[in-house]
């Protein structure tokens, strides 16, 4: 009688193991299942990433123009930063003057070579609607810091076709000023023109003026 009860005792606790382990069994199967379906999503944004910056750096090894390079001599205007941007080939280069104006120029572009000029001055206050104003303005600007620049693009021929752009539409009361217009200053095989792109008034006594000067395509 007792060793039937000994064997039924054992076959009981021989069971009840046999399903625990089965149920522990389990659970860590649906753990590691779970800790699979996190890692993938992971991985394949990694992969997307790595893609990406495969596809940039293509895109930049495509690019006609290279790297921007500084065009301010700091021999004459010392106050200068440069600033390669992420992309590798844009630069942001500021100029800091002694009067508080500022300039921030961006050399950026890839078909075309471009150099966007923004002073941000407190010399000059006129209505943003009087282009006349802003046009000479904007050559005097410009005409002032020819000294002080080294660049690919013939800067002082497009201030000098600009100077002849305005005083040609004198005769109109420059009524055909206009921001945006493509002035073209020389290039036989690759095109040089210049564009006054904005006009727009910071604070009351400060203003912003934006002259692209474009060579391309190249």
């Amino acid at each position: 009688m007792n060793k039937i009860y000994t064997l039924i005792l054992v076959s009981i606790m021989f069971s009840c193991n046999s399903s625990t382990s089965k149920h522990l069994e389990k659970k860590v199967t649906y753990k590691t299942s779970r800790q699979n379906k996190e890692v993938v999503p992971k991985q394949k944004e990694l992969n997307q990433i790595e893609n990406l910056e495969t596809e940039n750096n293509e895109n930049d090894s495509n690019c006609i123009r290279g790297k921007a390079e500084p065009i301010i001599k700091k021999s004459v205007f010392p106050n200068t930063t440069f600033q390669i941007q992420p992309d590798k080939l844009t630069a942001i280069e500021t100029v800091n003057f002694d009067n508080g104006d500022k300039l921030i120029i961006k050399n950026w572009g890839c078909e075309y070579y471009v150099l966007t000029f923004r002073f941000e001055t407190s010399r000059y206050q006129e209505d943003t609607a009087n282009l006349s104003f802003w046009f000479k303005k904007s050559a005097l600007l410009l005409n002032e810091l020819t000294k002080g620049i080294d660049s690919p693009i013939n800067i002082k021929s497009g201030i000098d076709k600009l100077v002849t752009k305005i005083d040609d539409d004198k005769k109109n009361n420059y009524q055909n000023l206009a921001l945006g217009e493509e002035i073209d200053f020389g290039g036989d095989d690759i095109r040089d023109f210049l564009t006054i792109e904005k006009i727009e008034k910071l604070t009351d006594r400060k203003f912003a003026i934006e002259i692209s000067f474009s060579t391309g395509p190249l």
